[in-house]
This record gives C-alpha cells, structure tokens and sequence, in this order.
C-alpha cells in the first residue's frame, strides 16, 4: 500500500495519537512505582482506549504512531483494526514527532493535531477549536499543567520542524522552548489541561467524575480497583 492510498480524505485535518506497546514497567512507570506496573499499563490501556472513542466523534481520522517498531499487530489488537498504524521512527521524541507530521502530510492531510493517550479526559471543545484554527491556517499548541504540551497541530504550509530539535524532553520547560521557537503571530493557544502521571493526579481524575460521566473504560478500572490505590 503506497502512502498516497492510504488517505481517505485530501483535503481533512488528522489526529495523530501516539502510543507504546502497554507493557507493564515500559510505560506510565511514574505511576506504576507507587501502583504497581501491571495496574500502570492496564489504565494507560484504557487511557488511550477512551482518548480514542471520545475523538471519533469529531469525524477526524485517526493515524496511531506505535512503539516499539514491531508492535503492531498486539496494539492493533487492543486499540482496534479501524484505524492506520504506523511505526514511530527517529531516534528521539522529537524526531519521532517530526516524521509523524511529514507522514500526515505525505498523506495528503492539510492538518494535523498530535496528541498522546495521558488526558482520556481531554474536552472535545479544546479539539474543535484547535482543528478550527489549523482551518485558519493558524499553529495550534495546548499547555500540559507539567510543563509539557498536551497537543501541537500544524497545516503543510506552517509546519517547524525546529520545535522538535535540542528540547529536553520531559522537563517543566517543554512548552516554554517551544513556543519561543513558533511565530507569535500565527499561534492559537488552546486553554492549558493536564497529564496523568502521578498518584495524585489519578486520585483528582476519580474524584473529578466519581460521581458524573467520565471517561468510561477508565473510570470503569478506577470503580474497581480504587481501594487498591488508597483512594
């Protein structure tokens, strides 16, 4: 299948999630040291689960950006076989990232948000908006409360490859250095939302829908085993 079959639509904007191959110990691991591992990989299992239902709603096709490079048919398994995968490749995050947007491109897309599975509970208006700006030919960038960036989104025609170049990932400074390296006047800020990356954070997402609608897989875990987590 070439790269040009593979769009189903030439002129959309694009949600590009990406994931790990949710092996206890390699992912969530902040959380997983205070939880245990297995319990780690089975929420980030059903952060992204959520993540994913919630924006199929915005009629968006979504592209999954997988690691490691031969996880494929085990994350096609758990997320579904209805959506395009491909291999995260580079050698950083950052490089990952870059090539992410220029396959989303190569595809034909005219936009492209990039997003994570750490916010099941993202609000779909946050989205809405971002794709909106992208429609208006604007960067679209959405803080993260650790200091990081929840989603980036470019179009062809504005896409800078420079953000993803010698930033210390990971660090309270992520979404600073970034924005310093965007034109101010073609960047949209979407309002700032958070990550779940701790104990504490995982405890204010159960108690935020404890007793509302929430994400459901997650919270469906949460319901059962949140004795487990001391909360």
């Amino acid at each position: 299948m070439t790269l040009s079959d593979r769009s189903s639509s030439s002129s959309s904007v694009c949600l590009l999630l990406f994931v790990k191959n949710p092996i206890p110990g390699t992912v969530k691991s902040r959380l997983g040291r205070v939880i245990g591992f297995a319990e780690a990989a089975a929420l980030y299992r059903c952060f992204a689960r959520d993540l994913l239902f919630t924006t199929q709603t915005l009629g968006l096709d979504q592209l999954i950006f997988f690691a490691p490079a031969d996880a494929q048919p085990s994350v096609s398994d758990w997320l579904g076989a209805d959506h395009q995968y491909f291999p995260q490749v580079g050698k950083d995050l950052g490089e990952r990232m870059a090539n992410a947007f220029t396959t989303s491109f190569q595809l034909g897309y005219r936009g492209a948000l990039i997003t994570g599975s750490d916010s099941p509970d993202l609000p779909l208006p946050y989205l809405e908006e971002g794709i909106q700006a992208l429609q208006q030919q604007q960067i679209v960038i959405g803080s993260s409360d650790d200091g990081g960036y929840y989603t980036l989104g470019f179009t062809p025609e504005n896409f800078t490859p420079a953000v993803f170049e010698g930033i210390p990932w990971s660090t309270e400074t992520v979404f600073t250095q970034t924005l310093q390296l965007l034109p101010s006047q073609s960047v949209y800020q979407l309002p700032p939302w958070y990550d779940i990356d701790t104990v504490e954070d995982l405890r204010q997402f159960h108690q935020r829908f404890q007793h509302a609608q929430g994400p459901r897989e997650s919270m469906a875990y949460l319901q059962q085993h949140h004795d487990c987590f001391g909360f």
